[in-house]
């Protein structure tokens, strides 16, 4: 393999309850709705806001009602993150890895489902810039499908100058490892710290080569 593309919530950062959170209060909050397991896990981990707010709220949304509701959701969301200060970590063993690729020359990205009002937010909360260069990771910018379509990870390993078949993902929500497949990405690697989806990661809709709790020896599974 020769680049890596690593999806960032719930896979660089552990931030999923809080998405959790603020979803489960916005959809309360703008129907009637109750949210299931399933739901959670196939219908929001991994999904951009626009599919999240139509399947949830509705279909007939505008652009601007979508964008404002977005918004409001990504604003409590940031709330959220910052009332648990210690919780604002890398996951185990990511800043090693980060500083390993740098050291060895060996290109990566991110690609993600957020959007670009938290891209910033994490560009300085957590120092991005150490390692990643803005230009070439690849967010919710509303320009091409988002997960479990393949665009986002195809543009990804085209910011790379590498074929898909030539890169690793590393991504932890059902819609994503799905994105990973359809893209024909050469390994994909599931991450799940809490051992929540050890029986989603066995549909077989999805193609996983390995699953991790956190990167501690990752190098060795992408030599």
């Amino acid at each position: 393999m020769k680049g890596i593309i690593f999806d960032f919530n719930g896979t660089m950062f552990q931030d999923s309850h809080f998405h959790e959170e603020a979803w489960i209060h916005m959809i309360k909050k703008y129907s009637n709705q109750t949210l299931s397991d399933e739901d959670i896990t196939k219908n929001i981990h991994g999904r951009t806001n626009s599919k999240i707010l139509r399947y949830f709220l509705s279909e007939d949304l505008t652009d601007a009602e979508m964008k404002k509701l977005s918004i409001e959701k990504e604003a409590l969301y940031r709330e959220l993150c910052l009332k648990h200060p210690e919780q604002i970590v890398f996951t185990k063993g990511l800043t090693e890895v980060l500083d390993t690729l740098t050291e060895n020359s060996i290109p990566f990205t991110i690609a993600t489902a957020t959007g670009e009002e938290n891209i910033g937010f994490y560009f300085d909360i957590f120092h991005l810039n150490t390692w990643f260069s803005l230009e070439k990771v690849v967010y919710n910018d509303e320009t091409f499908p988002g997960k479990p379509a393949p665009d986002i990870f195809l543009r990804a390993a085209e910011k790379l100058g590498l074929a898909p078949k030539d890169c690793v993902v590393v991504e932890d929500a059902f819609s994503g490892l799905l994105a990973a497949k359809r893209a024909d990405i050469g390994k994909i690697i599931a991450i799940d710290p809490y051992h929540k989806n050890e029986e989603v990661f066995e549909s077989d809709e999805l193609r996983i080569d390995d699953v991790i709790v956190d990167f501690e020896g990752f190098c060795s599974l992408i030599r």
